[in-house]
C-alpha cells in the first residue's frame, strides 16, 4: 500500500513555479498546475499513462488531434493557465490500486524527464490534505 503524508491545509504551500497535480476521488477530478504544462512546453494536448504496478502517473504532450489525448483548451485554462479535468475512470483506477482515503485530496509534485519530455508523478510521494468545505455563495441581487 502506498503511503502518504497528511498535513493541514494551512501548512500546504506550493509556489506558482512548482509543477504538481491534485487528485480527488469524490469529484473524480484531476487539477494540473500551470507549471506542469510549462514544464512539458505548453502542448496543444496531453495524454495520461497510468502504471498501476509502479504507482506512477505520467503526463506527456501530444497534439490536439490525438484520439487518446485531452486537448488543453477551455475556460479554466484560459484564465489561470492551469487545467481541471474530470476523469472518474482514471481516479477510480488509482484508488483501486492505492486505497487512499476517499475524503481527502492528494497533491503530487512532478519529476521531469528531459529526454522524453514527460512529467512523472510518483504517487508514493503524495501529500494528503482535507478538501475544504465550500461556503454557499450569496445570491446576486
Amino acid at each position: 500500500m502506498v503511503r502518504y503524508r497528511k498535513i493541514s491545509d494551512t501548512d500546504l504551500v506550493f509556489g506558482s513555479n512548482c509543477p504538481y497535480i491534485d487528485v480527488k476521488y469524490n469529484t473524480g477530478s484531476l487539477f494540473i498546475s500551470s507549471a506542469v504544462l510549462k514544464l512539458i512546453d505548453n502542448p496543444a494536448g496531453i495524454r495520461f499513462q497510468w502504471n498501476p504496478a509502479k504507482c506512477i502517473l505520467i503526463i506527456e504532450p501530444t497534439t490536439i488531434d490525438d484520439p487518446d489525448g485531452f486537448p488543453v483548451i477551455g475556460a479554466t485554462y484560459a484564465k489561470t493557465g492551469s487545467l481541471s479535468i474530470g476523469c472518474q475512470t482514471l481516479m477510480h483506477g488509482i484508488w483501486k490500486v492505492i486505497d487512499w482515503d476517499k475524503t481527502l485530496r492528494y497533491r503530487i509534485v512532478a519529476r521531469y524527464s528531459e529526454v522524453n519530455n514527460i512529467a512523472i508523478f510518483e504517487l508514493d510521494g503524495a501529500v494528503a490534505f482535507e478538501v475544504p468545505e465550500r461556503k454557499p455563495r450569496k445570491p446576486k441581487l
